[in-house]
């Protein structure tokens, strides 16, 4: 686990988000499955890494822990289909990056010399063999931390796909994507001053909806299985050719925008493999929720913050420890097969299972939340079960957006596991700086002090200047901690002013996407930069043709990825009149 000054892009803990999509196959009648399959590999310095066998589209086939310096392993799969597509990754198991994802395992290269290739080769082509031999591979470790690397065949292998379609890129046999998680180095390099620019829903592009969103105050609304999807769209996929597959890859399209900030990222989706073919598509997606929700912004933390508000070793590791939340959202079918049982693990991760834990009922949002603190899942309005070991967060041990977690779902026709990473975790809230109403005297926020309530009508028009959420750098990038560009801010409303009666919910009248800081930016003490957003509360209530109700409210800004990821959020504190 990284220290808390390497944290990235954010997590966690979040979320494994597992949702059916689109419509199911019919059922293949008669067609012969595939055998299953024994990979032997032996791992040289590889000691606590763990090696996983992934499907081309991300299903995981098996997974084995490295224990010693040099070791043979066989990895035993189910019956799948075919094996093109298949490839190792190896995750950290030990030390202070445990649970961290590592890197790939080269098979191929073009060239005679390995550490001369510029081009290199990670997938299997299809073989009708139950065994596999890949020889031995040597790990090589990268970086001031050694966090991340690479495994290279002392021998080409035969059975490596060797098409350029799949080539990845390298450099002297080094792919490129090792080294900064996938990171483009091109990410963030912008300069924002503290001047802020305005922003509201009527100046800025339409924010794309995604597909069956769930209604204001419904849980998750799961989907149904969808068709196959291409490999490199899935999980599995590498749809940037950087070495690094979808699933643990920060800008896995390779466009110079980190997913959490990219609307066009491949959806994170996996096609099961039930032995006779690909069968469907699952999406599966884990993130953090970290929110601040106490009266006059108590335990609001931002990098501009100062004293208790400041972001920082010990508030942030408070902070994690009380409130944040990983999310699963459970996999309801696979290949049309119903999903009895459900269980979730990290992979060496120090905070979570290390086993298999099964989980029971989801939360009344539909999905899995769990506080990571107190090893509890869904532990609001007293439906709550303990799902793990409680955790108490230091400075040096905080969750890590390149965690790895996995899960495994039971059908009446098999067992299915995938495994992926939150690509980033919040470690901080929107705060607000200052405010004003209908184009009026500007009010700063005086942290520490008694923070009055904003009094407002139904017609006015609420400007707000907010500091940015932040996120730590990534291992091999430049900086500390990093504003979060292009993200979404919402107003959200989920109660009204009188005890137990409900709010408009969710605000999409309110929904602007950062077009000022539009990706992510080293954070600048010197400027401080904000967003300026402006919202009318009002609007809200008449869009979801809810009446205006006099008293004090609470408004929620949610601060959220159009991209895959999660949820920051503070609550603001109103009077309607």
């Amino acid at each position: 686990m990284s220290t808390f000054w390497k944290k990235t892009t954010a997590v966690l803990l979040a979320s494994v988000v597992v949702s059916s999509l689109g419509v199911a196959r019919p059922v293949e009648a008669a067609a012969k499955a595939g055998p299953k399959r024994a990979v032997t590999v032996t791992v040289r310095g590889g000691k606590n890494l763990t090696v996983l066998l992934i499907s081309g589209t991300g299903r995981t086939l098996a997974s084995k822990k490295i224990t010693k310096t040099t070791q043979k392993v066989t990895l035993n799969t189910v019956a799948v289909s075919t094996t093109a597509g298949m490839n190792l990754q190896l995750v950290n198991s030990g030390g202070a990056s445990s649970g961290e994802y590592f890197g790939p395992v080269i098979l191929n290269w073009k060239g005679t010399a390995a550490n001369k290739a510029s081009r290199v080769y990670t997938r299997l082509k299809n073989t009708s063999s139950k065994a596999i031999s890949l020889g031995t591979i040597a790990v090589t470790k990268v970086g001031t931390a050694q966090k991340q690397g690479y495994a290279t065949a002392s021998a080409k292998v035969s059975l490596a796909n060797t098409s350029s379609s799949i080539a990845v890129t390298a450099s002297k046999g080094r792919p490129s994507g090792v080294g900064t998680y996938g990171k483009k180095a091109a990410i963030g390099a912008q300069s924002v001053t503290g001047s802020s620019v305005s922003v509201s829903a009527s100046n800025l592009p339409a924010v794309p909806t995604p597909p069956n969103p769930p209604q204001p105050n419904q849980p998750n609304q799961q989907q149904r299985e969808g068709a196959v999807a291409k490999d490199e769209d899935t999980l599995g996929g590498d749809k940037d050719k950087d070495g690094l597959p979808n699933a643990f890859d920060v800008d896995d399209d390779g466009d110079n925008k980190v997913d959490a900030a990219d609307t066009d990222t491949p959806t994170p989706v996996v096609s099961a493999d039930n032995g006779v073919r690909d069968c469907g598509s699952i999406r599966w997606k884990i993130f953090t929720n970290f929110k601040a929700t106490g009266e006059n912004f108590a335990g609001t933390l931002n990098a501009y913050g100062t004293g208790a508000f400041e972001s920082k070793g010990s508030s942030t590791a408070t902070a994690v420890t009380n409130t944040m939340t990983m999310v699963f959202e459970p996999i309801t079918q696979v290949c049309g097969s119903t999903v009895t049982k459900t269980e979730i693990k990290g992979n060496g991760v120090s905070y979570a299972p290390v086993t298999y834990q099964e989980v029971s009922a989801t939360c009344n949002t539909g999905d899995y939340q769990w506080l990571i603190g107190k090893g509890r899942m869904c532990d609001t309005g007293g439906q709550g079960y303990a799902f793990h070991t409680p955790n108490t967060f230091s400075a040096a041990d905080l969750p890590s957006g390149q965690d790895t977690f996995s899960m495994r779902v039971t059908t009446a026709n098999g067992v299915y596991e995938f495994t992926s990473s939150p690509g980033f975790v919040f470690v901080s809230h929107p705060m607000l700086a200052s405010y004003s109403i209908d184009g009026g005297t500007s009010t700063t926020i005086n942290y520490g002090a008694t923070i009055p309530r904003i009094n407002i009508t139904n017609t006015s028009v609420l400007t707000l200047r907010l500091h940015r959420p932040q996120r730590f750098a990534i291992d091999g990038e430049g900086g500390v901690v990093y504003d979060l560009g292009g993200f979404r801010y919402t107003a959200d409303i989920p109660n009204g002013t009188a005890q137990g009666s409900p709010g408009p919910g969710k605000c999409d009248a309110s929904t602007v996407t950062d077009t000022v800081m539009t990706s992510d930016t080293v954070i600048n003490p010197l400027t401080k930069p904000v967003i300026e957003l402006q919202w009318n509360i009002g609007q809200c209530f008449t869009s979801r043709n809810t009446a205006w109700q006099t008293g004090n409210l609470t408004v929620d800004i949610q601060v959220e990825p159009v991209g895959p990821g999660g949820n920051s959020a503070q609550k603001l504190f109103l009077t309607l009149s």
